[in-house]
Formats: C-alpha cells, structure tokens, sequence
C-alpha cells in the first residue's frame, strides 16, 4: 500500500458554469481513474492512481459546500504557468475519511490561517 503525499500548494477555481477546477504541480505519469474523496471538511483525499494517494490539505470554508455538492472536479496539473494535462476526476462523498490527521502532520484550515 502506498503512502501519503501532501500536496501544499494547489487552488481551487469556480467556472463560469460552476465547475470546479483543481490547479496542482504536473505529476509523472497520466492519472488512471483520478477521483477524489471528501468528508466536507478541512483535507481531501486525491486517488490519482493505485499509488499515489495526495492529501489536499486546509480546503478553504468558502468552497467546501460547493465540493460536496459537485460529482466531478476537473484536474488541471500545471508546469509553472503552462498546462501539462486536464482531465475531470469523480468525487466520492463519505462521512468521515478515517485518518488521523496530526499523525500526517497536518492541523487545521482555520488554525493554519490564524496563525496557530
């Protein structure tokens, strides 16, 4: 089983038509079924392939309701300003995701942006 990676620099986008793109660093190799799970909280879990499993960590409150509400995000990866590839990524909604988050070293959004 594979590890945990945290990706620490990533945005979250609204389209025009009320799409969510998800802007992150390109990754080796094309993504083979990308999905992402989501408990409506502060991380998400990016499933890019069988083993690579990204923790998008300190999701924003302001869009939270809007990813729980969305069945698909698109995936934008990015090579400084350019795009490496786009493709759109399932979201499964669950009650809670079972990790504990402080052993991955991770707190907070709200923490994290007061400064705690």
């Amino acid at each position: 089983m594979s590890e945990y990676t945290t990706e620490k620099s990533f945005m979250i986008a609204e389209g025009e038509a009320g799409e969510i793109y998800f802007y992150l660093k390109a990754k080796k190799d094309h993504p083979t079924t990308p999905r992402i799970i989501y408990d409506g909280k502060e991380h998400a879990i990016f499933l890019r392939n069988k083993d690579q499993k990204i923790i998008l960590d300190y999701i924003n409150p302001e869009v939270r309701d809007k990813l729980r509400k969305s069945k698909e995000v698109i995936i934008v990866e990015t090579i400084l300003e350019n795009i490496k590839e786009c493709y759109i990524a399932d979201m499964q909604m669950v009650d809670n995701i079972p990790l504990d988050w402080s052993k991955i070293g991770l707190s907070t959004w709200e923490k994290v942006a007061l400064g705690k």
